[in-house]
């Protein structure tokens, strides 16, 4: 069976020291190092998620800015177009008013050459009347 000596106790006793040794150089540190890093890494990735968060933001921003300068744009595109075209119409309009004043005082002006041909041509219908007549009887 076995056999318990003193040299299983010696054995037993340097195991022990082994374990003892290689815990304090080597496990621990081991250990203490990969606490290190997992926590690094918790780290980083908590940085990694602010920084996708503050990107996401910034994107949200951009394109909600973006958005409103195109609505801008639209709102100054139409109301521009409105404007030019109010231009147009009272530029017409004008113009319209212009022509009709100058319509207005050629018809007068024609008016008044037509009553002075014909009060012309009255005045003078007596005088051709007998001239007509002298050259019908001379004739």
């Amino acid at each position: 069976m076995l056999d318990l000596n003193i040299t299983m106790l010696f054995q037993l006793v340097n195991f022990l020291i082994t374990i003892f040794v290689l815990n304090q150089l080597l496990i621990k540190p081991l250990r203490k190092v990969m606490r290190e890093r997992k926590e690094m890494m918790a780290s980083l990735a908590t940085d990694a998620q602010a920084s996708e968060d503050k990107a996401t933001s910034s994107l949200d921003d951009y394109e909600s800015q973006l958005t409103k300068a195109r609505q801008d744009a639209a709102s100054n595109r139409d109301s521009g177009r409105t404007a030019g075209v109010k231009e147009q119409q009272a530029l017409l309009e004008e113009a319209q008013k212009k022509a009709q004043g100058i319509l207005g005082e050629e018809r007068k002006r024609l008016h008044a050459e037509a009553e002075s041909s014909l009060q012309e041509l009255r005045s003078k219908v007596g005088a051709y009347s007998q001239q007509l007549a002298a050259r019908v009887l001379n004739g």
